[in-house]
């Protein structure tokens, strides 16, 4: 498995997921929607399993001597390494923020939502809804990847109301 996972991070990971975990920096920005942290982090991970599809990477997978089953698991293990990368990210500047920078007149007449453990809850609601629909999604045919990411943005969208 770890070797599955080693191939998941080196060779089929697009170098935007790796650059959208910064992202999670986007919870100190006053007056914006800091939710979308977390989606920016989700769609890294799509680009990746765009990538992944572009470069035939599933069928390269299959062809391993390995369980389909491990497959699986090796690109959703993937995905929740990046998720938690980004979501650290969030812990670490809403702890930040809610210490530090509690005083700041910006964050205190912050019309929008406000970096607290609030936030990180919903941050972990939208990772989870993006496991659900877009990677459960994904693998019904492991090919097709834009209608389940159609429908992840908009329970997204539906959340953030």
């Amino acid at each position: 498995m770890s070797r599955l996972l080693k191939k998941e991070f080196r060779l089929s990971a697009s170098l935007l997921s790796y650059l959208f975990i910064a992202f999670g920096v986007m919870t100190l920005i006053p007056g914006y929607p800091i939710l979308l942290g977390a989606f920016f982090v989700s769609f890294g991970i799509f680009q990746s399993f765009q990538t992944a599809r572009e470069a035939n990477d599933i069928l390269y997978s299959a062809l391993l001597p390995i369980s389909k089953a491990d497959i699986v698991r090796g690109k959703f293990l993937f995905c929740i390494f990046i998720e938690m990368f980004g979501f650290a990210v969030m812990v670490i500047m809403t702890m930040l923020r809610m210490t530090v920078l509690a005083d700041a007149v910006v964050y205190r007449n912050n019309a929008l939502m406000n970096a607290n453990l609030i936030f990180l809850g919903f941050a972990l609601l939208i990772f989870g809804c993006f496991n659900a629909i877009f990677i459960c999604g994904f693998f019904k045919t492991a090919y097709n990847y834009g209608k389940p990411f159609i429908i992840y943005l908009i329970v997204f969208l539906l959340s953030l109301v």
